[in-house]
């Protein structure tokens, strides 16, 4: 799994670079440095780098915390500290998900302007590990809040700053720019001016620094070229351009109508935690639209085996149970194997068969036949196909959806699916 956090300010699933599909180049930031909001208090390491890293970030985004503290480490060490990459921080407080946290932005800016670099990104971190102390309801309290907080840290008393609310217009400014450049969430980062797009692991950004040094970035926003051996470059192109993709449908588990105004594909991990999250939690309030006829729901397989080794049984075995007794077997089959996924995820190979084999026989399925049809080569074949399909589309994670060939990365709550949904189904009326 891979997170980010949606912005709603661009409709959820912000295609704003229109024309801009996988035949065109992405879109290029302007040289670096940016000219009008590149003060140097939010910048790290060397401007004459040849890569340069702009991250747009919110300070009250989880995806964006474990970004700071468990990658951009690493980063600073290897790259930053070394002279080999210029890394820029930019504003991109998402309002509608987090309404104080421009208040942060704000802050931590303040510092920067009264004291230099080292307050600026002192303030950074600070906001990011301390994340639970600033979740407060108002302004006031917030800015209590980092205020004492500032304090205790010895970091300068921006209090007359934030006051006066002199950096304001520049924390917005940033983020239209942000939705100028097509970012619909956080974190959000351009190498060299190419998106990579969410919380990526750290052998992400290695790849593409190691791309960008050579000149070779843009290869990878190209059309994947046939075959799974693309896997790799495709786990950085993160960005591909938002156009609706037109994803095939044949005889793949679907739940709802299949002639529904709004048809959802998603690629998913059995294994995968966030795909278990989306499972538990959003997809019981999309129940009533899949009843309702304006939702067909589709489940494609893309287990991610070098992080999820359980994972390839598991779907197998969901495959097979359909196979046995059909599309409703299927989903139940699918709800137990999410539900229960601490109990097999964290048994040894194969040993984990046995317990798919025990949630097929809750489920009435006769477990010899279960047992041979996981043997058989014929359902990791069809899992590979899919795997292959979802590589071409550049996924870089799971969940992946497309609704009605929109793209839409990771877990997101409820309100985002419904807001898209909605939006459908406005047009379609």
């Amino acid at each position: 799994g891979q997170g980010s956090e949606p912005s709603a300010a661009r409709g959820a699933t912000a295609a704003i670079n229109e024309g801009n599909g996988p035949e065109s180049e992405p879109v290029l930031l302007p040289e670096p440095p940016l000219p009008e909001l590149s003060e140097s208090y939010r910048t790290m390491g060397d401007p004459q780098a040849d890569v340069v890293i702009v991250e747009y970030s919110d300070y009250q985004c989880p995806f964006c915390r474990r970004h700071a503290l468990e990658v951009f480490p690493a980063l600073k060490t290897k790259y930053i500290d070394t002279g080999q990459v210029y890394y820029v921080f930019k504003d991109f407080p998402i309002a509608s998900l987090h309404p104080l946290a421009y208040r942060q932005h704000e802050a931590a800016s303040c510092a920067g302007q009264l004291a230099g670099g080292q307050a600026y990104w002192q303030a950074h971190e600070l906001f990011f590990a301390e994340a639970e102390l600033f979740q407060v309801e108002t302004v006031a309290s917030l800015d209590t809040v980092i205020l004492s907080q500032f304090a205790t840290a010895r970091l300068p008393d921006v209090s007359r700053c934030l006051a006066s609310n002199e950096f304001a217009d520049q924390v917005q400014r940033t983020v239209t720019e942000g939705q100028t450049l097509g970012i619909s969430g956080t974190p959000a980062f351009f190498i060299n001016g190419f998106p990579i797009t969410g919380a990526q692991p750290l052998a992400v950004f290695e790849e593409a620094i190691a791309l960008a040094q050579k000149g070779e970035l843009a290869a990878l926003y190209r059309p994947a070229a046939n075959g799974p051996n693309d896997g790799k470059a495709q786990a950085t192109a993160a960005a591909l351009a938002n156009q609706p993709v037109v994803v095939p449908i044949s005889d793949e588990p679907g739940l709802g109508n299949p002639d529904a105004p709004v048809v959802i594909v998603e690629y998913s991990d059995f294994q995968c935690p966030f795909c278990r999250r989306h499972a538990l939690e959003t997809m019981p309030q999309l129940r009533q639209y899949i009843e309702a006829g304006q939702v067909y729901y589709l489940f494609k397989d893309f287990p991610i085996l070098s992080i999820h080794p359980q994972a390839q049984k598991a779907h197998e075995a969901a495959r097979c149970v359909r196979e046995l007794a059909g599309d409703e077997a299927y989903w139940q089959m699918h709800d137990l194997l999410f539900a229960e996924q601490a109990s097999w995820s964290s048994r040894q190979m194969p040993e984990h068969v046995a317990t798919f084999l025990e949630m097929g026989g809750r489920l009435g399925i006769d477990e010899e036949q279960l047992s041979s049809c996981l043997t058989t080569e014929r359902q990791a074949t069809a899992i590979a196909a899919q795997v292959n399909e979802g590589l071409q589309f550049g996924l870089t994670g799971t969940p992946t959806f497309f609704v009605n060939g929109q793209r839409l990365v990771g877990a997101q709550p409820a309100s985002v699916f419904v807001q898209i949904i909605e939006s459908f189904l406005a047009d379609e009326s």
